[in-house]
């Protein structure tokens, strides 16, 4: 039985819905948490069949959470990986019809609310390493720009550093230093040797995209452990994914006019301690009188989603608001 906070208290509502995780939080009109709920099921109508059923299942569980109602929401904004302006809005609509969910809502990228969360709408630059890439900056005049804009794609996300580290092994592109990372790649796909999981790529590995998807995107941080650790074809995935990563946000920094850009890093991937390592020192040669400056964000891309609902329901975020979201403590996986 779900006691319900008082019928007069309205509240906001924040979705992060990514290719692994979705993610909700409630929060007050003041930015108290009431609270989180991190579900682990995409977001990505494209990629998850399930994808509605998994949104609807963190939302209720939020709800239930906060004690709240849904009519008690009184506006949510939904950052969703996939979904870009007017191409895809009417698949973010159907994420959220949830009977008596029938607030203004607001439905977008999901670089976008990570953006606004990391640097609170000030210019500046994100890099999305995680279950996907992509690089977004906020110009001095407001304006949006992303690497995909130059058509340019940084194949730094979790499965691609794995089908590069398999593929490697199939190809037979290793040495000595690689032992225990082909050891860690015969345990994860349960197969004995080369041949075996040669014969498994061949029938398209674990069978269908998003299968694959998950698969290899599991076993990501063990690349990225590897290459700490010395392995050389390791090593190699992940200079090259830490240069694409450089060259994304340098393509975005090109639009900036400030000598001095912050750049925010978000996700599991670009974060990981070798990549980050590499892509800092890349980042603090100086490129066209540029100076990127890496900062940490201001809060998870969640909270920025809650700062967008609170926007658009006409909610001024002050010091007192942001205050109290930069208090909260929400977990975010891989």
């Amino acid at each position: 039985m779900v006691i319900y906070i008082e019928w007069g208290i309205k509240m906001i509502m924040g979705i992060d819905g990514g290719g692994t995780y979705t993610r909700v939080a409630i929060t007050d009109t003041d930015g108290n948490l009431l609270s989180y709920v991190e579900y682990k099921g995409s977001a990505t109508i494209k990629k998850d069949p399930n994808a509605i059923e998994n949104v609807s299942i963190a939302i209720q569980e939020a709800l239930k959470k906060a004690g709240c109602a849904p009519s008690q929401i009184m506006g949510l904004t939904a950052g969703v990986a996939d979904i870009e302006p007017e191409s895809d809005l009417e698949c973010g609509r159907k994420l959220t019809d949830i009977d008596g969910l029938n607030c203004p809502k607001q439905h977008i990228n999901d670089s976008i609310i990570a953006n606004v969360g990391a640097l609170l709408f000030k210019p500046g630059i994100i890099s999305i390493g995680g279950t996907g890439t992509k690089t977004l900056g906020i110009t001095e005049s407001g304006q949006y720009v992303r690497n995909y804009d130059f058509n340019h794609y940084a194949p730094a996300a979790a499965r691609m550093l794995s089908y590069d580290c398999v593929h490697k092994i199939i190809a037979g592109e290793t040495d000595d230093t690689d032992a225990n990372l082909i050891t860690a790649v015969f345990k994860h796909f349960d197969v004995n040797d080369v041949s075996a999981l040669a014969k498994l790529g061949a029938k398209g590995f674990m069978g269908n995209y998003p299968a694959n998807v998950k698969h290899f995107g599991d076993f990501a941080p063990m690349v990225t452990k590897a290459a700490l650790r010395g392995s050389r074809i390791a090593k190699k995935i992940c200079c090259k994914a830490a240069a694409d990563i450089v060259t994304s946000i340098r393509l975005v920094g090109a639009c900036f006019e400030s000598g001095t850009i912050p750049v925010a890093l978000i996700g599991a991937v670009v974060n990981s301690e070798f990549i980050k390592a590499k892509l800092s020192k890349s980042l603090a040669l100086e490129d066209n009188n540029k100076n990127y400056l890496l900062v940490e964000p201001a809060v998870p891309p969640v909270l920025g989603a809650v700062i967008m609902a609170m926007q658009l329901c006409g909610i001024e975020v002050n010091e007192r608001v942001l205050a109290n979201l930069y208090t909260v403590e929400v977990q975010y996986g891989s």
